[in-house]
């Protein structure tokens, strides 16, 4: 059954408004790669990471210089994917200018830094040199390393009595 609305002659007819969610503003490059993990589009947030080189970015706008070995789709794809994300359209442009560093180039160029930092450490010198071929693999900060707390004597559970002695003898 269909059910029909009478409006009498020259009442307006009231628009559908939509209740759309607010839209997202993005004010920085780190907000964007962060949108983009939070959204869990690994492939997106490498992207960004790898092959992107950042000239300007604006609400709405983001202008980038893209490494070689970025896809061809990468600028109308990251364009409708922000515009799904943030709920509004954005203008993403190729720019001429070289742009900023990659995230991974710097954070490339901060590990390298570190290791040479390590490396002239005494303790680190001496231990390469006591153990030819060995080499750093990674380093870590002290933030990394969590110690755990001890146990307390609440926290050791009491010793099972079954009866038997430290001679394995039963002790009645």
């Amino acid at each position: 059954m269909a059910a029909s609305v009478v409006r009498p002659a020259g009442e307006p007819v009231a628009q559908a408004v939509s209740q759309a969610a607010p839209a997202l503003a993005i004010r920085s490059f780190a907000e964007l790669v962060a949108l983009a993990a939070e959204k869990r589009d690994i492939q997106t947030k490498m992207a960004l990471e790898r092959d992107v080189r950042l000239v300007r970015c604006e609400d709405g706008k983001l202008e980038i210089a893209l490494e070689p070995s970025a896809q061809r789709t990468m600028v109308n794809d990251l364009s409708r994917k922000l515009q799904q994300w943030t709920g509004r359209p954005w203008v993403v442009v190729v720019s001429r200018e070289q742009g900023a560093p990659t995230l991974k180039s710097v954070a490339d160029a901060q590990k390298a830094e570190l290791e040479v930092g390590v490396r002239a450490d005494p303790l680190v010198k001496a231990v390469l040199e006591r153990f030819p071929g060995a080499e750093i693999v990674g380093v870590r900060g002290q933030k990394d390393f969590a110690p755990e707390p001890l146990p307390s004597d609440d926290d050791i559970p009491p010793p099972d009595d079954d009866g038997y002695g430290d001679n394995w003898e039963r002790d009645d």
